[in-house]
């Protein structure tokens, strides 16, 4: 069970390079059995601590782009 308390923060620490560093919370599983005789791969969910917004995903181009186009403010 997922609980969120009111002390929860995210991290918005200058960089050297003046970017802000976003926090990010992964969940991946690996479904039990094949499906039909394919192999699933893994799963997950993915959320921006700071937003909320969260995706669930099935390969790392999705991952990877909500990653790189989440909580951005340039």
């Amino acid at each position: 069970m997922h609980s969120q308390d009111a002390t929860t923060t995210s991290v918005a620490d200058e960089t050297p390079g003046g970017a802000l560093t976003d926090t990010f919370v992964v969940r991946l599983w690996q479904p039990p059995e094949t499906s039909r005789g394919t192999a699933l791969g893994l799963r997950g969910v993915v959320e921006h601590v700071r937003s909320g917004e969260s995706t669930a995903f099935g390969d790392e181009q999705t991952l990877l782009a909500f990653l790189r186009g989440t909580g951005r403010t340039t």
